[in-house]
């Protein structure tokens, strides 16, 4: 996620949830998140949404499939996240 709602050293746990920008997030359901709204396995998913891929927005929100994602709803197969060739400049941009 490119947002960033404060630094718990300079603001409390309260202060960012209260945040109107973190606010916006507070409704985003894996209905609303493209690719995983077509997922069956969307409601038993442990995704990270602090990484996304970035690429689709909505209203200002960042409605990107999670970053570490290897499945692929579509065609029903799993592969490696890490070595897609599509995901490594966000890796890059993410510095991990």
């Amino acid at each position: 996620m490119s947002r960033n709602f404060g630094n718990i050293k300079n603001i409390s746990l309260e202060e960012a949830v209260n945040h109107k920008d973190f606010k916006q997030y507070w409704n985003l359901t894996k209905d609303s998140i493209e690719v995983c709204k077509d997922c069956e396995l969307r409601y038993v998913c442990t995704d990270c949404r602090a990484y996304t891929e970035q690429t689709h927005t909505k209203d200002g929100l960042d409605i990107s499939k999670p970053l570490k994602c290897g499945y692929d709803p579509y065609t029903g197969t799993w592969k490696e996240w890490s070595t897609n060739p599509l995901k490594q400049k966000a890796i890059k941009a993410y510095g991990f």
